[in-house]
């Protein structure tokens, strides 16, 4: 496994490898996970990529990225269907200097989604996960880490998205005030 920052990196990644303002998906099909592993150094991963690992690759990020719209509202990382996912990808703990470790078990795709769900556990861990967060303007939904110091953000920009929806909650108000 990578070290925390390229672990955390590539997990950040993984998350937004779906653009859902302009509907770009990295994992749409079989030829751009591959392009995707190749971007992140893990081109070796990708010769075999299979539509079924493409299809859990999916399935994971979505669960994922379902989890992250509670860090807004301090939920906690549980999921039965992620567990369920999870179970199809082997990981095995190091006792290796410099640190004991998670890494992946398994190669190719599947070794990769380890290196991801293995980041989610130390993110979990060491407290990082609740600030990695999904922007809660519906058109973005970007995930993004919360680099606040009470941890409190919930747009991934406040230039855009939250000006965005502060804009149109006045808007709101107003118009309701005029009623």
């Amino acid at each position: 496994m990578a070290e925390a920052p390229t672990a955390l990196w590539l997990l950040e990644s993984y998350l937004n490898s779906v653009d859902v303002e302009t509907g770009q998906d990295d994992l749409a099909s079989v030829p751009r996970l591959r392009t995707w592993l190749a971007a992140h150094g893990r081109e070796a991963a990708g010769r075999a990529a299979t539509a079924d690992e493409l299809a859990l690759a999916r399935e994971i990020r979505t669960e994922l990225r379902e989890i992250l719209r509670g860090n807004c509202n301090g939920d906690t990382l549980t999921s039965p269907r992620l567990d369920a996912l999870a179970a199809r990808v082997p990981l095995r703990a190091r006792f290796t200097h410099p640190e004991v470790s998670l890494q992946p078990a398994g190669e190719g795709v599947i070794g990769v989604l380890g290196e991801v769900l293995a980041a989610v556990v130390v993110a979990d861990r060491t407290g990082t996960w609740r600030r990695l967060k999904l922007c809660r303007d519906d058109a973005c939904q970007a995930v993004f880490y919360d680099r606040s110091k009470n941890a409190s953000r919930c747009w991934c920009s406040m230039r855009v998205c939250g000006n965005r929806n502060k804009a149109r909650a006045y808007r709101r108000r107003s118009a309701a005030a005029d009623a």
